[in-house]
């Protein structure tokens, strides 16, 4: 058996599932799930609009767990692919329940002076993909406010957008998850993850770690029992 098991590990193989903490489930969906990155910090404010003029803040989302994605509306490929990722999450978010706990906020990059066409463009998203207005919001700036309000915004996030050529932004793809007390708690990158794991992932942050079904942690503890006899 190697020296060093780590404190984590130790945890995972010894705790009653009743005692599994935030970490140890983190731990677990990423075993799971290669493009999940863990966080924990302040996640950056903002207030904002949603295509009825409405503000929206930060502050108003307190309470709800938050699914969180930056695109720019005039993208023509990668950013549709995003948006089928949201509206499966989405789905699998009602499937399981719990619609009236996690909220899907989408912002809009764009930085062109035309911003009717933008909202138009969001307008577009939310019925291309069905989304549920429900629990889904498309935010974006005032009209006259600066037009770098919202790429700058996406930069505080961790994800930069810039401007090549005229309609064209390129960007990386990141789906954020920010807590009920507005802490930035996991970054699920790229196209290519499984919508069940960030799924789980919400459902531990409703429900708490035990959330994760008896069998999922078996699975775990089994895992490493192997790794180190």
């Amino acid at each position: 058996m190697k020296s060093f098991v780590p404190l984590l590990l130790l945890l995972m193989l010894n705790l009653p599932v009743s005692a599994h903490s935030l970490n140890d489930a983190e731990a677990v969906i990423k075993e799971q799930e290669r493009y999940a990155q863990f966080v924990d910090r302040v996640a950056p404010p903002f207030t904002l609009f949603d295509t009825q003029g409405n503000p929206v803040s930060k502050l108003d989302l307190a309470g709800k767990v938050v699914v969180l994605n930056f695109l720019y509306t005039r993208c023509a490929d990668a950013c549709p692919l995003h948006m089928n990722l949201i509206a499966q999450l989405q789905d699998r978010v009602s499937e399981q329940g719990l619609s009236g706990q996690v909220e899907f906020i989408t912002i809009a990059t764009d930085t062109e002076s035309n911003v009717d066409l933008t909202v138009d463009n969001m307008n577009a998203y939310g019925r291309n993909f069905d989304l549920a207005p429900s629990n889904w919001r498309f935010l974006y700036r005032d009209a006259s406010g600066d037009p770098e309000l919202t790429r700058s915004l996406a930069e505080d996030y961790g994800l930069k957008f810039s401007s090549v050529s005229e309609g064209v932004q390129m960007h990386g793809l990141v789906t954020h998850v920010v807590d009920q007390e507005g802490w930035l708690k996991a970054r699920f990158h790229g196209l290519e993850f499984k919508p069940g794991n960030l799924v789980s992932y919400l459902e531990v942050l409703v429900k708490g770690p035990s959330a994760l079904n008896d069998s999922t942690w078996d699975e775990v503890h089994t895992y490493f029992e192997n790794m180190f006899k």
